[in-house]
């Protein structure tokens, strides 16, 4: 993890004194460009393209800008449209929580994990591929996907409450086995009390973003809350995680309770369940439009104005990455003052790192305060 950062990337450079991190450094992501790319373009035309503009979340970023869009007309997506967005991106979060997971865990091999996760993505694939109203396939789709759970060891109940979760953390489940080392070295690392972000929070960011755009959304803030936002906000009330402080095992916890829950979750969306956990769409004023979608790394926020000619004046896009990985933010705090004696420990500080899980290259360097 310690290569150069991509162009688009994050470095994250720690200062080390007396054998603990003493100083965190985060540099800022240049900006992506897409609003730039967008402005004067038909609205419909940078919905259909955002999606692949996007490597990563791509349908999260694609229902933001509809829904954002749809807001800013002032009309309603139809029911079946709707279903289908909120489908698409649960499966999507299932699928980039799994293998962002697998990653932290065992490294870029995924250990044992890649035959189910490419089962996984092709299952997801396939639930992206179905045509909007289509009762019959989700079932088909979600069998595939609860197999390929199973495969992984996330089998159903698995995390019902502390005991089931006790029998399958001693099991020999693929991602159980992955997580063991890592509890035997240090259950608590990274501790840190949780501000999660919310949607109490969307008529605030929505504020923000009109007014100072892009300069909020590369650095964001709320009152002088810097909260987290992620798997860890969204499941805090679980019964394993409410009374547990934000760790880097929480953290792991979180995604993999989330990933079993996706296909109960999508079920419910199949039978018509309510979906605002999932997307939510503001109109503002006329032409103006926000719209919010929990995707795996977090609350992703779209706020967009149309000219009166169905172009976009403006587009701005608030990202999840930019509330984890802000320099005085949830992840900065949880480094402060960890253990950084040894390789060990480094490994543990790469892990913390890697599961706020950015949605850009990430480069992390180690730094002695006697050597600056």
């Amino acid at each position: 993890m310690n290569e150069t950062a991509a162009a688009d990337g994050i470095a994250v450079t720690l200062s080390v004194a007396g054998g603990r991190v003493a100083e965190v450094a985060i540099t800022a992501r240049p900006a992506s460009g897409v609003g730039r790319y967008a402005k004067g373009k038909p609205a419909d035309e940078v919905a259909r393209a955002l999606p692949r503009i996007f490597g990563l979340c791509a349908m999260a970023q694609g229902a933001a800008v509809s829904a954002a869009i749809a807001a800013a007309r002032g009309v309603a997506l139809a029911p079946q449209q709707i279903a289908a967005q909120v489908g698409t991106v649960a499966a999507e979060r299932l699928l980039e929580l799994l293998r962002g997971t697998a990653t932290v865990l065992a490294g870029p091999d995924l250990g044992g994990t890649a035959p189910a996760l490419r089962a996984l993505s092709a299952a997801v694939r396939s639930f992206d591929a179905m045509a909007p109203g289509d009762s019959a396939a989700p079932e088909a789709v979600l069998v595939e996907i609860e197999r390929s759970l199973d495969a992984l060891g996330l089998y159903a109940q698995c995390f019902d409450d502390a005991a089931s979760y006790q029998r399958w953390a001693a099991s020999d489940a693929p991602l159980a086995q992955l997580l063991r080392p890592l509890l035997a070295n240090d259950a608590g690392f990274g501790a840190l009390a949780l501000d999660a972000l919310s949607a109490a929070d969307d008529p605030a960011i929505a504020d923000e973003l009109a007014q100072a755009g892009a300069a909020f959304a590369a650095r964001p803030t709320l009152a002088g809350r810097l909260p987290e936002t992620g798997a860890l906000s969204r499941t805090r009330t679980h019964p394993l995680l409410v009374s547990r402080p934000a760790t880097l095992h929480s953290r792991l916890l979180a995604r993999l309770i989330e990933a079993r829950q996706t296909p109960a979750l999508l079920r419910g969306l199949a039978e018509g369940a309510d979906s605002s956990e999932l997307i939510t769409a503001t109109p503002l004023a006329p032409g103006i439009g926000f719209a919010a979608v929990e995707c795996a790394r977090g609350r992703l926020h779209h706020w967009i104005a149309l000219d009166g000619h169905e172009r976009i004046a403006r587009l701005e896009i608030l990202a999840p990455t930019e509330w984890n990985f802000h320099p005085e933010g949830p992840l900065a705090r949880a480094l402060v003052g960890a253990p950084a004696k040894d390789d060990a420990d480094r490994r543990r500080i790469e892990h913390l790192i890697a599961a706020f899980d950015p949605c850009v290259g990430l480069a992390v360097q180690f730094a002695e305060l006697a050597d600056a």
